[in-house]
Parts: C-alpha cells; sequence; structure tokens
C-alpha cells in the first residue's frame, strides 16, 4: 500500500506542483528532472489527470487544465467574499477611489507559489523605509497587528528600519535573509542597491511582499500592495481645479522626493492641472512630509504672493497641516484660508474644519501593512498570490464642497476623531479604538508587547 501512494498519489502531487512551481506550464523532459519520477509512470499519470480535465497535455509539454482554472475561480470568489465580509467588520477598510485604474473585470496577474518551508510556524522579516512621521508609524501598528493576527503560526517577526539610508537598508534586507526567515515584507527606498537585494532575495526562492512603495521595474519580487497614487493626485488636482473654476493660483506641496508615492501623485496632479488652461501653477515645493519645513515654505509663499495664492495642493495631510498652521498663524481668520487638499492625519482634518477651510483628500491606508502580512503568508504557504493589491480608500471632502466630478464618499465632519490625539493617522484597518500613543500589540520577537513603531522626533 505505501509503494502505491509513493508511485500514484504522492507522484500526481509532486507533478501539479512541479507545473505549479513553473507557472502553469511546462516541458516534459523539465518535469521528469524536477520530479524524479520516471518516463512512464509521468505519462501514466498525466493522461489520468488530462482525463478529469487537471491537465492539459501537447506535444512535449504540459499545462494545467480547466478543471484547475475552475478551482482557482471558486478560490477568488472565496477570497472575494472574505474581503467583503472584512469590510463589514471593519469601517477603516474603505471603498475603491473614484479613478482608480483597471476597473472590476480587470484581469489579475498572479504570482506563483514560493517553495513551501518544512517549518510549521513561520519566520517574518519587515525591512522598513522610515518611522519619520505619524503615517510610518500606523504603517507599523497595521503590519504588526497582521503579524499578530497570525498568532502561532509565526514563530518570530524581526523589523529593521533604516531612516532612509539606502546602504543600510540593503544591508537590512540581506541580514534578514541570512537570519533565517521564510517570508520578507519591505517598504523600499528608491535605490540601485535597494533593487538588487531584493531581487537576490527573490532569486533565492523566498517570497518577498513589497507594501507602500516599491522597487525599479524588472525588480522582481512576489506581490506589491498599495493604494493608487495616480488617483490620489489626479483627484484631488481635479476637485481642486473646479472648486477654483478653472481660474487661480495653485502651490503644490509634494513630499519626499526620493519616495515613489510622492512622485507617482505629483506626476498626476500637474497632468490634471495642465488639463485647465486657467490654472497658473506658482512653485513646487519639496516638503519631505515634515509640516514644520511646510510651514516655513507657506511663510516664504505668503511674503511673496501672499493672497494670490488661490489654493494649495498636498499630497497628503502631514504638510496640509504645515501649510494650515502657516496660514493661521498668518491672521488668517475662518473662511479665508485658500483651498486644500491633503488627508490621512487626524489634525489636518481639524484644522480645516475649524477654519472652515474647504478640504479635499484621500488617505493612503496604513491598513495596507496588515493586508501585505495577509499575502505574505499566503505566499509562504505556497498559494498564488496577486502581483499586486490596491488597498481601497476614500474621496473624503468638508461638507458642501462637492465639485462636479468629485463627489464625497465620506464628509470630513464625520470622518474627523475629535475624541483621540492630532497625530492619528486615520484609515489603518485597526477599528475605532486605536490610538497611537497608547498601542500595544504582541507578536512573537517584540518585547513587553512594544510596538517598533515610536515616532521619532519631528524635524524642523
Amino acid at each position: 500500500m505505501g509503494e502505491e501512494r509513493g508511485n500514484g498519489v504522492d507522484g500526481a502531487i509532486r507533478l501539479l506542483l512541479a507545473l505549479a512551481r513553473a507557472g502553469g506550464t511546462a516541458r516534459t523532459s523539465e518535469l521528469i528532472a524536477t520530479t524524479g519520477l520516471p518516463r512512464a509512470s509521468l505519462f501514466r499519470m498525466a493522461k489520468a489527470l488530462a482525463g478529469e480535465g487537471v491537465l492539459t497535455l501537447e506535444r512535449g509539454r504540459m499545462a494545467l487544465g480547466p478543471a484547475v482554472r475552475a478551482i482557482l475561480g471558486v478560490h477568488a470568489a472565496q477570497v472575494a467574499r472574505e474581503d467583503e465580509a472584512r469590510q463589514q467588520r471593519m469601517p477603516n477598510l474603505l471603498r475603491p477611489a473614484h479613478g482608480v485604474a483597471g476597473g472590476a473585470d480587470r484581469r489579475i496577474a498572479l504570482s506563483r507559489p514560493s517553495v513551501r518551508r518544512s517549518s510549521r510556524r513561520f519566520r517574518i522579516g519587515f525591512a522598513n523605509a522610515s518611522l519619520d512621521n505619524p503615517w510610518r508609524v500606523a504603517l507599523m501598528h497595521a503590519v504588526e497587528h497582521g503579524a499578530s493576527a497570525l498568532g502561532n503560526r509565526v514563530e518570530r517577526v524581526d523589523i529593521r528600519t533604516a531612516n532612509y539610508d539606502a546602504a543600510r537598508q540593503a544591508d537590512d534586507i540581506a541580514t534578514l535573509a541570512r537570519s533565517g526567515i521564510d517570508g520578507l515584507l519591505v517598504s523600499a527606498i528608491m535605490s540601485p542597491d535597494v533593487d538588487a537585494a531584493v531581487a537576490e532575495v527573490h532569486r533565492s526562492g523566498l517570497p518577498v511582499v513589497l507594501v507602500d512603495r516599491g522597487v525599479s521595474p524588472g525588480v522582481p519580487h512576489t506581490s506589491f500592495v498599495t493604494t493608487s497614487d495616480h488617483a490620489i493626485g489626479s483627484t484631488t488636482a481635479l476637485w481642486l481645479a473646479e472648486t477654483l473654476k478653472g481660474e487661480g493660483n495653485v502651490l503644490m506641496l509634494p513630499g519626499h522626493p526620493e519616495a515613489e508615492p510622492a512622485q507617482r501623485r505629483l506626476a498626476a496632479a500637474e497632468t490634471m492641472f495642465r488639463s485647465f488652461p486657467g490654472i497658473r501653477v506658482l512653485g513646487i515645493r519639496w516638503t519631505f512630509w515634515y509640516p514644520e519645513v511646510t510651514r516655513g515654505i507657506i511663510e516664504d509663499a505668503l511674503a511673496r504672493w501672499g493672497n494670490d495664492i488661490s489654493g494649495v495642493w498636498c499630497d497628503s495631510g502631514q504638510q496640509g497641516l504645515g501649510s494650515l498652521r502657516a496660514f493661521v498663524a498668518a491672521g488668517k481668520k475662518p473662511g479665508e484660508i485658500p483651498p486644500h487638499t491633503g488627508g490621512d492625519q487626524n489634525l489636518a482634518y481639524k484644522l480645516a474644519i475649524r477654519n472652515r477651510v474647504k478640504l479635499a483628500a484621500i488617505d493612503y491606508p496604513p491598513a495596507m501593512g496588515g493586508r501585505a502580512v495577509e499575502v505574505l503568508y499566503a505566499a509562504m504557504c505556497g498559494q498564488w498570490v496577486p502581483r499586486e493589491v490596491d488597498m481601497p480608500s476614500e474621496v473624503i471632502i468638508t461638507k458642501g464642497h462637492s465639485t462636479r466630478s468629485v463627489r464625497a464618499d465620506v464628509l470630513a465632519e464625520d470622518h474627523v476623531r475629535w475624541d483621540l490625539p492630532d497625530d492619528l493617522i486615520l484609515s489603518t484597518g485597526l477599528g475605532p479604538a486605536y490610538n497611537p500613543r497608547s498601542f500595544r500589540i504582541h507578536y512573537p520577537g517584540n518585547r513587553y508587547n512594544r510596538s517598533a513603531g515610536r515616532l521619532v522626533e519631528e524635524q524642523p
């Protein structure tokens, strides 16, 4: 009986797994080499499986058949149902933003399963770009929450933060890989060194899931979990242009010049503004996502242009709150501050509402951290995973300030949390009681239930 199972069921399993690792199709000679099955045995199994639609046989090749595609379809439907149920349970997991490309009928590219490790409990590494602002702390909290939710399926979580030092992050990635992890999360710094380190880990057979920030085109990885930066940039720019009725002077305040999300949002916003001939861009000033840097920029802009500033485009609330603070400090009364964009941070919404500023935002949800852990766990288990996962988000606008093309999914007055700290980042997926200052979490590898996400002091 044992020999029969070894020649039959186990052999068929080896054949199907070899096809899965080859991307669903392979030459017969390759399958003989990778499975170690005798040629006659392999063909006998393949013909039996083909008869049930599990395989298709072509001259010199084998491929996964229609029965497998049907199984994958059932699995995809189950994932969709689970996503819908999760959305009902977690109100911060938001609907797709206007302008997200692709649509529901877009074909989803999948990554082939990684080689399943023999360990029953997984070791996870996270190479993080930085912890220099509240959003990045919230992302860390979401990652940690996702790891904690896996319970005893995780043996260890090792987290390293590079503080925007690309060489350090490349070294972090290599060190994590050598430490015996089963899968790697990366929030990447744009750098050839980081690209090379990610590619090397992926080639070694470990799944690599990128979150928030990707790598250069062509660099191999398993999956990328993010939110549409194009939608954030173009939708907020469209709202601002329509709020100004297509005429006015706009100051553009993007985030970090070396951060992929900031670059994409700025490019999308510039393209949108160019479609309105009456919109003039006064200047583009990089803020590095530091409120105090932004405040200084606005003070200089007010000294130069004064009331000629018709609107301020920000790609997040980090610089949004710095800008609003500058206008208030300059003596602008409620209702006198020009329209702004940029959300995420609780204080940005508080300042806009208190000062009756027209505001539109699409939060960049830190909830992507928790989803990235889910994707990595699936990949470590040998499951097929999407090559790209777009986290949904909502359009948030102050009451009465929707435009013809951009309407509010949620009012800012309903989105703000007056009862929670100013540095709270919204849309974390961590529930309505989440407070970054009192956040505690347990997962293997941390000490005293303390998070690895401790915010460094705000820089000038």
